[in-house]
């Protein structure tokens, strides 16, 4: 009788359920750049910067030479200030006002922002001059020349469907003060009701073709604006 004793076959482990399989062809096969989580990618909207309201600074000086862009138009000038000269941007359709209030020699006070173009060059973008008492302040291409200044309380909120502030209206004023919806919700950090304003504004003229109803006023269109001893141009 043999005594030589037999071991059972050893049958190979299963893999576990959750394991990985093999490698297939390819599957470590270096990613290239830009293929990663799509969902990391910078949303071009999130990075592109929110219009700003442009705080307003005065500069007092005399009028220097006045500057001509590529066309050969008049579009600058200096200013001769106790810091120094600056120039002075204005749009073109502006120039012929501007010449006849403030030629060179004439000592103005510029109400106007420092703007920095993308080539490095510095200049003052005016808002509005003051000449010998006038006050002159650049309108929009073609815009009417209903001018308007307006000063007083704060007395109606008027908002957008989404809530947006849109709009307000001033004490003994019937007709709506509106500025550009980008900026709402930074002028409502200093339009609430009851703040003293001052304003200055363009009248909206009627379109070709349209009929206005009995009393109700044309709108208003803001461009200057100070409230809380701070000046803001509005565009």
């Amino acid at each position: 009788m043999s005594t030589e004793i037999q071991n059972p076959a050893i049958k190979p482990a299963k893999p576990a359920a959750n394991a990985e399989g093999p490698a297939k062809p390819g599957h470590d096969k270096p990613k290239k750049p830009g293929q990663d989580d799509k969902s990391k990618k910078p949303d071009p909207k999130a990075e592109k910067p929110k219009p700003k309201l442009h705080p307003l600074h005065t500069y007092a000086g005399t009028v220097g030479t006045y500057g001509a862009n590529p066309d050969g138009v008049y579009d600058r000038f200096e200013l001769a200030t106790a810091e120094g000269p600056r120039a002075v941007k204005f749009p073109p359709h502006f120039g012929e006002a501007l010449h006849a209030a403030a030629q060179p020699g004439q000592a103005v006070q510029v109400l106007a922002f420092p703007h920095t173009t993308p080539k490095g060059d510095e200049h003052l973008h005016l808002a509005s001059l003051d000449a010998d008492g006038r006050t002159l302040r650049p309108q929009p291409a073609g815009a009417p020349a209903d001018a308007v200044s307006l000063h007083g309380l704060v007395t109606e909120l008027l908002l957008d469907p989404k809530g947006h502030l849109r709009a307000v209206r001033l004490e003994g004023e019937a007709a709506e003060l509106r500025f550009p919806p980008h900026l709402g919700q930074q002028l409502a950090d200093y339009l609430v009701v009851g703040t003293a304003v001052q304003a200055s504004a363009v009248r909206r003229a009627d379109r070709p073709g349209e009929v206005r109803s009995p009393g109700a006023p044309a709108p208003l269109q803001l461009e200057l604006l100070t409230v809380a001893g701070e000046s803001f141009l509005v565009r």
